[in-house]
């Protein structure tokens, strides 16, 4: 009982400093081209590089099990402090974009792949967007909506209540409709919605699943991965369509949507849900091994409490 009250006393707390944090750096870039704010996230990234040993630690062990050893130590410290720089800068290009006219800004990402969006759109069952934590994934919904789309996407509030309102009042500016993760009920009663009002549903699935997920190869190495993508789209008729913005030195350039992911279907809904997740899976690892610094290693991807090691 104790160690709850000290737990939601330290995310009331964070909540109050987070909030403040965003309230003092909104007029610090207020000023700033995008190109300052390239070089001051990869001082800052390097900066978070050496000072959270933790965190460090855990991307060199990523990069390790993904990737293997045998490359040259300098090439993956260099690897490793271009992951923080990006995973510095992401934020910050969101407020960034927010407190701008964000359409000068996001109308400079170029959109490759449109054909897939609009052809899958025109079957009427809306369209599950599949993205990661690759790249500046938080400015998706904002260039789609410039497109004339109707936006959605599932949020994960977690202990941050006040910050996570401001955040969606910010989403909402910039043409999105966010929706909590919880209750379940509720999201997926909203992500259903959207699919029959044949709209866009952005779902981010790179992340480990700590319950109910799916382990399938991420990188040669079992992975529990959430099967909600490919639950909904084998239920309702929904196309995957995986959908990344990818930076160039730094500034985001192109959002890549990719035609529909897909499987060859069974009488065994259980085997296609599965195949279905490893084959959407595969598909962020391909982008991830494209961009590798342009991914968040910080994820404990790979730990799960029912399985370890190769497949």
């Amino acid at each position: 009982m104790q160690r709850k009250f000290i737990k939601k006393v330290k995310h009331w707390i964070g909540d109050i400093l987070l909030n403040g944090l965003l309230t003092t750096i909104i007029p610090l870039l207020r000023p700033l081209k995008p190109k300052t704010l390239v070089s001051l996230s990869r001082v800052l990234g390097t900066v978070t590089f050496y000072l959270f040993r933790r965190y460090r630690k855990r991307v060199f062990q990523n990069l390790s099990l993904a990737l293997g050893e045998d490359n040259n130590p300098r090439e993956r410290v260099k690897l490793a402090k271009e992951v923080f720089f990006n995973f510095t800068l992401t934020p910050l290009e969101a407020v960034y974009a927010y407190i701008h006219p964000f359409e000068r800004f996001l109308l400079n990402i170029e959109v490759q792949g449109k054909q897939y969006l609009d052809e899958a759109l025109g079957r009427g069952k809306g369209v599950i967007a599949l993205g990661a934590h690759l790249g500046p994934f938080t400015l998706v919904g904002g260039r789609l909506s410039l497109e004339g789309y109707r936006f959605n996407l599932m949020i994960n509030e977690g202990n941050y209540p006040k910050l996570w309102k401001r955040l969606g009042d910010v989403q909402r500016r910039m043409g999105q409709n966010p929706f909590s993760l919880k209750p379940t009920v509720t999201a997926i009663k909203k992500s259903l919605n959207c699919l029959h009002r044949n709209e866009i549903l952005y779902v981010i699935a790179d992340e480990q699943q700590r319950r109910g997920g799916i382990p399938v190869p991420f990188f040669d190495r079992r992975a529990s991965t959430a099967p909600g993508p490919a639950i909904l789209s084998l239920k309702t008729g929904a196309p995957i369509l995986p959908v990344f913005i990818v930076r160039k030195e730094g500034i985001p350039r192109t959002l890549v949507i990719g035609p529909p992911v897909e499987i060859e279907r069974s009488p065994d809904m259980k085997k296609d849900i599965e195949n279905l997740t490893a084959t959407f899976t595969r598909v962020i690892e391909e982008k991830v091994r494209q961009y590798p610094g342009q991914w968040a290693w910080l994820n404990r991807r790979w730990k799960s409490p029912h399985f370890n090691g190769y497949l």
